[in-house]
C-alpha cells in the first residue's frame, strides 16, 4: 500500500477522470468550520483520501455563536467531530463528486501543523510531502495497518 501526495491541483485518475484536489480540500473545509487544514493524497495512485486537521482551539472551546448546518452540532471532542464530519462528507461526496472523483476515506488527526516543523509553508499552506511523511502511519492504519502513532485520530470510511 502506497500513498502519494498530490503535488498539483489537477490529477488524472486511472479511469481517465480528472480530479481537482484543491476543490476537494476547499469543499471539505467549507462543510465544517472545525476543519483547519486538509491534505488530499492518493492511495495506490488511484483513490483520493483525505488527512484532516481540526481547528484545535475551536474544538477545545466550541463556537456556539456560529450556526452550523441543519443536523450538525458543535462537537466537544474528536469523536463527536468525526461522527458529524463523516455524515457531512458522505453528503458532499453524493452531491458534488462523480465517479472516482470523490474522497474514499479520511482520517482526522488531532495534531497541530506549523511552519517550524515544515508541515506548513511560510505562506501557511500545507506541505503535503512532509505531512505524509510525518503522519503516514495514520493512513496505513486507516486501511488495516497496525503502526504506532502518538496523535489522537478518528478514522472515517466513506
Amino acid at each position: 500500500m502506497q500513498f502519494i501526495p498530490t503535488e498539483s491541483a489537477l490529477i488524472l485518475l486511472p479511469g481517465g477522470e480528472v480530479v481537482d484536489t484543491n476543490q476537494l480540500e476547499f469543499e471539505i473545509r467549507k462543510i465544517c468550520h472545525y476543519v483547519e487544514y486538509v491534505v488530499i493524497c492518493l492511495k495506490d495512485g488511484e483513490l483520493p483520501v483525505a488527512m484532516i486537521f481540526p481547528n484545535r482551539k475551536l474544538l477545545a472551546n466550541p463556537d456556539y455563536e456560529k450556526s452550523p448546518e441543519e443536523g450538525c452540532f458543535c462537537p466537544r471532542n474528536l469523536t463527536e467531530l468525526g461522527r458529524c464530519l463523516t455524515g457531512c462528507m458522505n453528503t458532499m461526496n453524493n452531491l458534488l463528486m462523480k465517479g472516482s472523483a470523490k474522497v474514499y476515506s479520511a482520517i482526522i488527526i488531532n495534531s497541530p501543523l506549523s511552519v517550524e516543523d515544515g508541515t506548513l509553508t511560510p505562506a501557511l499552506k500545507t506541505n503535503a510531502e512532509i505531512i505524509l511523511e510525518k503522519y503516514g502511519n495514520h493512513l496505513k492504519n486507516l486501511f488495516g495497518g497496525n503502526f504506532p502513532v502518538s496523535e489522537e485520530s478518528f478514522k472515517m470510511k466513506l
